[in-house]
């Protein structure tokens, strides 16, 4: 059987199809640790409750994860051929996520409450100690499910909801600081999970949006005019489109 013979491609098509394209800067996430941990950070002077939207907006940059295959190469079931059959799913190791930090640190007092957390280290003065010890925390006290959100800037149509099951931070990396030109400082985190789950949903323009949903695509949406410009104040008067789209409204970005 031959292959498809070319046809034409009106310019209709090319600007419904090729001007339609999803784009990076549209996202949320949420990141919301177990009981147990928020009781602890409350104990160490971070309340979830009133500071973790504001570490939701943060997040700069995120990424949907991918997996992989692992295959089993069979030669010479046939003469001359060798295939290779999938026995295994594997799913990246970790889900990498960078935060803007604000004038409380609010970024680093989270992820690494939440590690020391993990390692029992709720004595400041005794962890100074060089002969000091410490016991890790049991596994279901400090993992959970967090979740990231694609979606675009109408929030209307298909939109992709990953769960990352069980996961907890594992690598804070090191933030530099540096006399030179200032910078915005940023956190980048490593979220250890075991696996994801996709889903994709749709709303609709015609139906009304379910309370799950708005709570699915509302989780990360600033809940006053101050904390908008608080946001704007510390970002600069040159705010990216992915910052702006997280404002409430989208209709007035072209």
């Amino acid at each position: 059987m031959p292959g498809y013979a070319p046809n034409k491609i009106s310019s209709a098509q090319v600007k419904s199809n090729l001007l339609n394209i999803a784009q990076t800067s549209i996202y949320m996430v949420k990141v919301q640790p177990p009981s147990d941990v928020v009781s602890f950070l409350s104990g160490q002077g971070y309340s979830y409750s009133s500071r973790g939207n504001d570490l939701e907006l943060m997040c700069s940059s995120a990424t949907l994860p991918g997996n992989a295959l692992v295959t089993h190469e069979v030669t010479n079931d046939y003469a001359g051929v060798s295939e290779k059959m999938a026995y295994r799913r594997m799913y990246d190791s970790s889900l990498d996520l960078t935060f803007y930090v604000d004038r409380n640190y609010g970024a680093i007092d989270f992820f690494d409450g939440w590690i020391d957390y993990i390692t029992n280290m709720s004595s400041k003065s005794r962890m100074k100690s060089p002969y000091t010890t410490y016991r890790m925390s049991y596994p279901t006290t400090y993992k959970t499910n967090i979740f990231l959100t694609k979606f675009e800037k109408d929030a209307v149509g298909s939109y992709l909801h990953y769960t990352f099951v069980d996961a907890f931070p594992q690598n804070v990396t090191s933030i530099p600081v540096s006399y030179e030109g200032s910078n915005l400082l940023q956190c980048s985190v490593s979220m250890s999970y075991i696996r994801y789950v996709r889903e994709k949903q749709t709303i609709s323009t015609n139906t009304t949006t379910t309370s799950q949903q708005q709570q699915t695509l509302n989780f990360q949406t600033p809940t006053s005019s101050a904390v908008q410009a608080q946001f704007a104040a510390q970002l600069g008067a040159n705010i990216g489109i992915g910052a702006n789209d997280l404002f409430g409204t989208t209709s007035n970005i072209s």
